[in-house]
């Protein structure tokens, strides 16, 4: 992908020119004229480089520079001026510049320049951060209130946009445990003419099985030991909107009647009640389990089965729709930022380990990574030094059977190990290494330590002991 820059400068003829050279060797170039208009800029993006003019009307490039680097800490910057006097490189260099190009050099020491500083955005800067050049498909998602980029969670966005009107349809969801069915029953229902009543949830498999009746139904006073009030229930409380049954395979096989019975009539009946009421109301249903499987199990009833699956909205776990994770990862950053009240971003190379995690927890677990890297990181950017441990362990293919304990632990060593040692050769020395990985030459030295003898020992553990010759 194309690098982006950032031109500020009041000159429009040098202005236009630079940008014309830049976009001709395959840059994308945004000019501001104004340290306001750059600002602006910068508040919505983030650049690869900014380029800026010394002398500017409005504020000075030093002064500029420092208030940049107190709003945007990461975000890096080169002087580019006519100005060559010792007081502006010493100002400049003073106040954060990473470099100063004079705009009388020629074309091609330009080109190599800036080349070189962003190589050095992507390999130390560059990170994942709210984007305003969205693909097609991260706005389809994102118009039903989801989060991803990927084509599976893009077509049943269009199917809950086609769903929504239909009311009346009962919704089955089938995915893994946490890959967002709630969500998509809430998109469901707002994009539905029910989004004013109320959307009501309920998970089947947290509810005793002597009081989930009750729960779903209401009950009156008096109609059980502890009933000392009367309670309208679920299904009540949804009249007019929408209800959604998670985990629907572990309601008890006794109350399945009752529940077919509402489904078909729309009638609930309090337990203790022998009055009848009339709901209006759209179910939608989700488990994790295979009802077909159930079903043989003797656990679940075929015709509460056919009752429910209206229609079907089947959800791929994280694994199969990697360009979510990106999005995925922008927005728990930002709610991580504001739990913990801190600014730090995920380094982009994060995404190398992410994608190729299993994610067996799916979007629940990767929330809780972000959670738990944001913490552990100690500067702006989150490394992937910071990244737990079990997520240097690559995809494990389902048809290669289940890895064994000590395999898995001994391949993890062997991955954290072998991405420390490529930052050393591609570093050149353990000190830039360090400073690439923002961390100081003790703790290099010690994940060093740690990696290589948790190997020793795991392959000391799996050599085949063989006996002393007599």
């Amino acid at each position: 992908m194309p690098y982006q820059i950032l031109m500020v400068d009041n000159q429009l003829d040098n202005l236009k020119a630079t940008k014309r050279f830049l976009e001709l060797n395959n840059f994308l170039v945004e000019t501001a004229e104004s340290t306001k208009m750059a600002l602006d800029l910068l508040s919505k993006q983030e650049y690869a480089l900014v380029l800026l003019d010394y002398d500017m009307p409005d504020m000075m490039g030093d002064t500029f520079m420092a208030l940049l680097h107190e709003k945007f800490p990461l975000q890096q910057v080169a002087m580019y001026s006519c100005d060559l006097s010792r007081d502006a490189l010493k100002q400049s260099y003073r106040a954060g510049a990473l470099d100063f190009i004079e705009k009388g050099e020629s074309p091609k020491e330009v080109l190599a320049r800036v080349t070189t500083l962003c190589a050095r955005y992507d390999t130390l800067i560059k990170t994942i951060r709210p984007c305003t050049n969205k693909s097609d498909l991260r706005k389809i998602i994102e118009s039903v209130g989801m989060i991803g980029a990927s084509k599976p969670l893009s077509e049943v966005a269009l199917k809950i946009k086609k769903l929504a009107p239909a009311t009346d349809i009962c919704v089955f969801i089938h995915g893994e445990t946490g890959t967002g069915k709630e969500l998509v029953a809430k998109a469901l229902h707002n994009q539905s003419p029910r989004a004013t009543g109320p959307f009501i949830a309920i998970n089947c498999a947290a509810i005793s099985p002597t009081l989930i009746e009750s729960e779903l139904f209401g009950h009156v006073k008096g109609a059980f030991t502890g009933a000392i009030a009367s309670q309208e229930g679920k299904f009540v409380s949804a009249n007019g909107g929408t209800i959604f049954l998670d985990e629907i395979a572990d309601l008890p096989l006794e109350l399945q009647p009752k529940l077919l019975r509402v489904l078909q009539e729309r009638i609930v009946t309090q337990v203790g009640s022998k009055f009848e009421r009339k709901i209006d109301i759209r179910v939608i249903s989700a488990t994790h389990k295979n009802l077909d499987e159930e079903i043989k199990m003797g656990r679940f009833r075929e015709d509460l089965k056919y009752r429910i699956y209206g229609v079907e909205l089947a959800l791929s776990p994280l694994r199969k729709r990697l360009d979510d994770i990106e999005p995925l990862v922008e927005y728990f950053t930002q709610e991580a930022n504001k739990a913990f009240k801190v600014n730090r971003h995920f380094q982009y190379r994060t995404l190398e380990f992410l994608k190729k995690y299993s994610w067996p927890g799916n979007i629940r677990e990767l929330k809780s990574v972000v959670f738990t890297s944001i913490i552990e990181a100690t500067g702006n950017i989150v490394l992937p030094e910071n990244l737990p441990v079990s997520i240097f362990n690559p995809i494990i293919p389902e048809s290669f059977g289940v890895m064994k304990l000590n395999e898995f632990n001994k391949k993890q060593s062997q991955d954290k190990l072998k991405y420390l040692m490529e930052v050393i050769e591609a570093s050149g020395s353990k000190a830039e290494a360090c400073r690439r990985l923002g961390i100081t030459p003790t703790h290099l030295q010690y994940l060093l330590n740690e990696s290589k003898a948790s190997k020793t020992k795991l392959v000391e553990e799996l050599s085949p002991r063989t006996e002393n010759a007599k």
